[in-house]
């Protein structure tokens, strides 16, 4: 695979938050992952995460628009691929791509289409809808990071290793970024129940919807503020030797029973 990825403790940077318990909070991460025998990594592009997808389609569906350079311009410092690794082997993964809204929203950039596309005009198919009917939509502006690009590999989706992410998402996105607002989709449908718990119970509303493009679907919006972000960051990192590193991670059978979301 093409792109160079660096061990995460070399690569992440504290710009933001508070540094000491990020700190804590990281070591504590890569050590629970160690004891599953995955190291974590990080790079600046989402050509990896392109490479892995097309891989790995037995167990995760094809990538979505936002996260794929061949549809959507994505600057480096705009985004961040985090990847677990078993045996040099990727295993888990997750995007970040952050946005500047200061003068739209995320309503007005999701049913534009220039949320996913490079030149929606030319790019998106006949009939294509990006539909955000989920009202917080209209009021997530400023500095956001939209999530996405999560699969963890069937093998270890039952090993803590989809929560470890979640928390690793949580930190880096405050670490390097301090947004408004933290995003993300989760499909409507049986699984929705396990997947909000495995997101650790973020502010969540239906009215989203894919109609057309790579996929139709609905999903319902999640969200998180800098101040929820920041608090929560604190607490885990002042905690470290808790059981698991985030609130509501503890009991996740339903995560366990329905895999991670990307699958």
């Amino acid at each position: 695979m093409g792109e160079s990825l660096l061990p995460f403790l070399d690569a992440i940077e504290a710009n933001y938050g508070p540094k000491i318990e990020l700190g804590r909070y990281w070591l504590w991460i890569a050590e629970s992952a160690r004891q599953v025998g995955i190291s974590w990594h990080m790079g600046r592009s989402f050509d990896r995460l392109v490479e892995v997808n097309a891989q790995n389609q037995d167990s995760w569906a094809p990538l979505a628009p936002i996260y794929d350079p061949a549809f959507s311009d994505i600057p480096e410092k705009d985004c961040i691929y985090l990847e677990g690794q078993y045996g040099g082997e990727p295993v888990v993964t997750m995007a970040l791509r952050r946005f500047d809204w200061s003068h739209t929203s995320l309503r007005d950039e999701w049913e534009s289409g220039r949320l996913a596309y490079r030149d929606p005009a030319s790019m998106m198919q006949p009939g294509e809808q990006w539909i955000a009917a989920a009202p917080m939509a209209e009021r997530i502006t400023g500095r956001v990071v939209d999530s996405g690009g999560l699969w963890c590999h069937p093998r270890f989706r039952s090993r803590r290793v989809p929560v470890l992410t979640m928390a690793l998402m949580r930190s880096v996105t405050l670490a390097m970024w301090n947004p408004d607002f933290l995003t993300g989709q989760v499909e409507t449908g049986a699984r929705a129940r396990a997947l909000l718990t495995l997101y650790g119970h973020p502010m969540s509303q239906p009215g989203m919807r894919i109609v057309g493009s790579w996929r139709s679907f609905d999903c319902i919006l999640i969200w998180e503020s800098r101040d929820y972000i920041t608090g929560r960051v604190a607490e885990r990192g002042s905690s470290t030797g808790a059981d698991q590193p985030e609130t509501g991670y503890g009991r996740y059978e339903y995560v366990r029973a329905a895999g991670a979301p990307g699958e």
